[in-house]
């Protein structure tokens, strides 16, 4: 008989006599309360997986090798920006303001098409301050996209 079979018979007869089992496990819940022992004491104490020597050592003096054959002197070398695109960030900086974004891609296959979803977006009429790489309709003063243009 095994284990599972003794405990499935053993809840069967509580259930069937719960007098009886009142009578057996309230004496054993007794005892382990006068007695201080527990169903949990029955299991091993828990170990470290390192031996106590090594729990109670002194750590080990951690040394940083940083010289690996460099040259020169680190005193000498200057900061230096890495190298981006001017465009990088996704803006037209020929078109507008300094602060103001015009994209790199403007929607639209004609002039008057990227012009009329600028003005969608909010842009109006725009500075040229550079070349007119998206040929929008350009005025006498400068703007692109403008009214009289």
């Amino acid at each position: 008989m095994n284990r599972n079979t003794k405990v499935r018979g053993a809840l069967a007869a509580v259930r069937r006599h719960p007098a009886r089992a009142a009578a057996i496990c309230v004496p054993l819940v007794a005892v382990s309360v006068f007695s201080g022992t527990t169903m949990a004491s029955a299991r091993p104490q828990a170990t470290l997986a390192v031996p106590a020597a090594a729990v109670n050592a002194a750590p080990a003096q951690h040394v940083m090798l940083f010289d690996n054959g460099l040259t020169g002197h680190a005193a000498d070398a200057k900061p230096t920006a890495p190298k981006v695109a001017w465009n990088v960030d996704g803006c037209d900086h020929d078109y507008g303001s300094p602060n103001q974004c015009v994209p790199w891609q403007i929607p639209g296959s004609t002039g008057a098409a990227r012009c009329a979803w600028l003005e969608s977006m909010g842009f109006g009429s725009v500075k040229l301050s550079g070349a007119n790489r998206q040929d929008l309709p350009e005025d006498a003063q400068g703007y692109v996209c403008a009214s009289g243009a």
